[in-house]
């Protein structure tokens, strides 16, 4: 079977005005910085195969250790759901959220850290979130005594992740703690989504009460923590670090291709039927033509993305995790278990379960 690869294929040259709209379209649709993914590999990097868990999302050690590459932020969140189910780890994204280094954050990292103030650092992180990522948007509230730290998503492309969510409020967590004092803890934290079986693991990890189901994503602690010192403050170097990361943000980010940006969809909506074409048509807000028409623009379909998803998520599970060959099968897509075993036995040249056993003994 031909494999696509997406993260090299060229865009076709485009008349201006096309190529104007196809900007536009590009432009909403969230990325980040693929050095991203690294905290999620390394956290699970004794549990299993790193390659096949990163070729879930077209991606290898030489992409996540590039400094430039963008990718959509959909494949962040796959990436995440994926590597949960790999460690058996219901509370993943808050795990990884706790283990995160300030410093891996680039420019944006090191304002931080170089704040004179708590208050100068969380205005920091709100401006320059988007050197980062454009997902969403930290806002910094204070109503009177109590301070708010809010996170939002910001594209209706991209549904509620509860690990990446929580993998975004314990960072910001372990931020102000390594800025602050290792003792200090939120009065409340809240959460959009539903509760877990088990909350235990946040209670211990923000040593607050944790509320789900509330209206947004925020940290609450007492006002007077912003005019805290910050220990690491140096404000000459915060002066031209964060110049420096202004002119940064200033600059248009480069985005992947139409065709990477579909995939990354597909690859998300794999779990729960939402790969279809009306399905990713509608949260790239495009008509069915225009998705299959702009795919052909870049010498590619729907159909020939829906494989190379399928290929790329049947290795990690075949060969990662502890699935029969009936339920990996509905995991990818396929009408019945048939389907798959011989889709598989295509693409590999061996049965699923030969597969497995290979990867077992390697």
């Amino acid at each position: 079977m031909r494999r696509y690869d997406c993260l090299r294929q060229i865009s076709a040259s485009y008349p201006a005005n096309r190529a104007l709209k196809q900007a536009r379209l590009m432009s909403s649709v969230p990325t980040v910085f693929a050095r991203s993914v690294r905290k999620v590999a390394d956290a699970v990097a004794a549990r299993g195969n790193i390659h096949l868990l990163l070729g879930t999302i077209g991606l290898d050690q030489d992409a996540i250790a590039d400094p430039t590459l963008r990718i959509p932020y959909a494949d962040l969140i796959t990436i995440s759901e994926h590597a949960a189910r790999m460690a058996s780890d219901a509370s993943f994204g808050l795990h990884v959220g706790e283990r995160v280094r300030l410093e891996s954050y680039g420019a944006v990292g090191y304002s931080i850290m170089t704040s004179s103030t708590v208050a100068e650092a969380l205005r920091s992180q709100v401006e320059l979130l988007p050197i980062w990522t454009d997902s969403g948007s930290f806002r910094l509230d204070v109503d009177g005594p109590t301070t708010q730290f809010q996170w939002a998503y910001s594209a209706a492309s991209l549904p509620e992740s509860r690990h990446d969510c929580e993998m975004t409020m314990a960072t910001v967590a372990r931020f102000l703690r390594l800025l602050t004092s290792a003792r200090w803890k939120p009065r409340e934290v809240w959460f959009r989504h539903k509760k877990p079986k088990d909350a235990s693991e946040h209670e211990r990890a923000f040593r607050a009460p944790v509320r789900f189901g509330m209206p947004g994503n925020a940290l609450l602690f007492d006002s007077r923590l912003l005019s805290a010192p910050i220990r690491s403050a140096n404000p000459h170097a915060h002066r031209v670090i964060t110049d420096a990361a202004r002119q940064l943000a200033a600059c248009a980010p480069d985005v992947p291709n139409f065709t990477r940006a579909v995939l990354s969809l597909i690859r998300q909506g794999l779990h729960n039927g939402n790969s279809g074409l009306d399905a990713v048509s509608r949260r790239l807000a495009v008509s069915r033509r225009t998705l299959q028409r702009r795919l052909n623009e870049e010498s590619s379909s729907h159909r020939e993305l829906v494989q190379q998803a399928r290929w790329e998520f049947s290795r990690f599970l075949i060969a990662s995790l502890p699935v029969s060959t009936v339920e990996a099968a509905y995991a990818l897509g396929f009408s019945e278990p048939s389907a798959f075993y011989h889709a598989f036995r295509e693409w590999f040249g061996i049965s699923p379960q030969a597969y497995r056993r290979a990867a077992r003994i390697h």
